[in-house]
């Protein structure tokens, strides 16, 4: 077999990238070609790595679009693994699992903290690293009760500033879209960088009003309005830009929404979603647990400190004992060791804890857990909670520690440690945008 390498993808190369991406899912589709040539132009130069053999032929390529992602309502630096194409006829020798590898190498280079990704099979990437770590839901409404808001809501009667947006709008609906992510402390959206709105608002691509405290962009095709993102900062605002997506109710009476599956519209219309909900899974994954840790938000009256002990062969900066610590909203993780003490703590962790080491926490007492507002853990080195790089991705993405036991991701620990990471992680990720 020919030996495998990882490389850039250059300008050369994009030919044999789309004709491998035409072999494994099919020729592009209307406006293929210049979606083709905005993603190349965003990932080439660094965010496009491709596999080659000994002739330097290339078999696989992926690309890692740059993103901010909210995490406990701040932002981080995410790498969004798309476009992850590989011959068929190289299927079965380890190309897939050797670019994501690289993928993942090149995401600690460039300062990505986190990463994301919508997979087409599970297993590939839980080989790398990668959990499932939330949905993306489509809400359906009728319409008309939109319709109904906007007349009948806060806003009626009252002057919001409602007009069509310009590419001019681009930087402050990138600022509002990032301040609603922290007033509401949400974990999961992406925020559009501001060329990417601008680009997009010149081109037309989607339908775009501002009022003075909110925007709205949606999509209008075979009668149906597809809504993926409005923002408001007042009841008033929310009302009209509702109102405004289902003021055509007559021609487009279904309306189709990627938001948060808890976004207030639920609560003040006049009638029910629709009972059909479509959820699309996404994967998530820790790339610099020390950077994302300090970045992210988290709840302001969790007070905690506990040990985890993570051992992760593809992002090495993450294996270690770690001390995690939580006050305030602002959080820091400082290794307390470079490598995993394994000795009596059993073999190198893998994909997944094997069934004799996923018992429970060793009984202590839960102190202060449930009494106080404020969560204060000291949860003892010797009795970390041991996991690998999924059972860390999971972890980050709010999955309770008894269920990563209980999927074999965690082992060793103590309930009170347990008790401690359930509240640092605590969060109902999302994500709103398809990449």
């Amino acid at each position: 077999m020919s030996e495998l390498r990882t490389r850039d993808v250059v300008d050369a190369d994009l030919p044999a990238v789309l004709a491998i991406r035409g072999r494994s899912f099919g020729p592009l589709g209307s406006g293929g070609e210049a979606w083709w040539q905005r993603v190349s132009a965003e990932t080439l130069g660094g965010r496009m790595i491709a596999v080659v053999d000994d002739s330097d032929t290339v078999l696989a390529a992926g690309r890692i679009r740059p993103y901010e992602q909210a995490w406990g309502g701040r932002h981080l630096r995410m790498g969004g693994v798309a476009g992850v194409y590989v011959e068929p006829s190289a299927r079965g020798r380890g190309v897939a699992t050797t670019l994501t590898r690289a993928l993942i190498t090149r995401m600690g280079e460039l300062g990505d903290v986190v990463s994301c990704l919508f997979p087409t099979t599970a297993t590939l990437y839980r080989r790398s690293g990668y959990e499932i770590g939330g949905v993306q839901t489509r809400t359906t409404y009728a319409a008309h009760l939109l319709r109904e808001l906007g007349a009948s809501g806060p806003g009626r009667g009252r002057s919001t500033g409602l007009r069509p947006a310009r590419p001019g709008d681009a930087q402050w609906m990138h600022d509002l879209d990032r301040e609603a992510n922290a007033r509401h402390g949400v974990s999961g959206p992406m925020v559009r960088s501001v060329s990417a709105l601008a680009g997009m608002l010149e081109r037309d691509e989607l339908i775009a009003y501002v009022t003075d405290g909110g925007f709205v962009v949606y999509d209008l095709s075979d009668q149906t309005v597809t809504v993926e993102d409005l923002v408001a900062t007042t009841p008033e605002d929310a009302a009209v830009l509702w109102g405004v997506v289902g003021s055509g109710s007559s021609a487009a009476p279904t309306v189709h929404t990627f938001l948060d599956p808890r976004d207030p519209v639920t609560l003040v219309l006049g009638g029910l979603p629709a009972a059909e909900v479509q959820q699309v899974p996404w994967m998530g994954r820790v790339i610099d647990l020390a950077a994302a840790f300090g970045e992210r938000g988290f709840a302001p009256h969790t007070t905690a400190t506990v040990d985890l002990l993570v051992d992760d062969p593809e992002a090495p900066a993450n294996s270690g004992s770690w001390t995690l610590s939580v006050s305030g909203g602002r959080g820091t993780a400082t290794r307390t060791a470079d490598l995993p003490v394994r000795g009596d703590a059993g073999p190198r962790l893998g994909a997944a804890i094997t069934s004799n080491e996923a018992g429970g926490g060793d009984g202590d007492s839960a102190g202060e857990r449930g009494s106080e507002a404020a969560l204060r853990v000291g949860a003892r080195r010797e009795g970390a909670l041991r996991v690998g790089a999924r059972g860390l991705s999971a972890l980050w993405c709010g999955w309770s520690v008894s269920h990563l036991r209980q999927a074999r991701l965690a082992a060793d620990g103590t309930a009170d440690g347990d008790a401690a990471l359930d509240a640092v992680f605590a969060c109902q990720p999302f994500i709103t945008e398809y990449f």
